[in-house]
């Protein structure tokens, strides 16, 4: 296989292992997320929340996958026939575009860690003010 034939076959290889990534990591955290907003918010609320999270997963494992260059490194420009002479240099972008998908899919989980924390203390709030009436 050529250079140019790996930089093809790579690049929709590890494209279709970063969506997966999104995906999986949406499939795992579903459950205990809607179990949380289903009891935090409102009916409305709470579909917006699971949907904010089936979309924003996968689209952060692109994002993240996109973001990476073959032809920018820095303050130099690679010519296309630069990128493809060295295939150690493929792999190491390829490596790239796994670990800012990852990063990327990481920054969601965080932030929606931060609207569990906001949902889990709105329910408390909700829980005292009935115990106080």
């Amino acid at each position: 296989m050529t250079n140019a034939h790996y930089l093809i076959v790579s690049y929709f290889l590890f494209g279709l292992v970063s969506l997966g990534l999104g995906v999986a990591a949406y499939l795992v955290l579903r459950r205990p997320f809607a179990a949380i907003a289903d009891a935090a918010a409102g009916r409305f609320r709470s579909s917006i929340l699971k949907r904010a999270l089936a979309v924003s997963l996968p689209l952060a494992a692109v994002l993240g996958f996109l973001s990476v260059s073959y032809t920018q490194k820095g303050c130099t420009s690679y010519t296309y026939e630069q990128v493809i002479e060295d295939r150690s240099y493929l792999r190491q972008v390829n490596q790239q575009q796994m670990q800012q998908s990852s990063d990327w899919i990481v920054y969601v989980v965080f932030a929606s860690g931060v609207v569990v924390l906001i949902c889990l203390v709105v329910l408390r709030k909700k829980e005292e003010g009935s115990k106080e009436q």
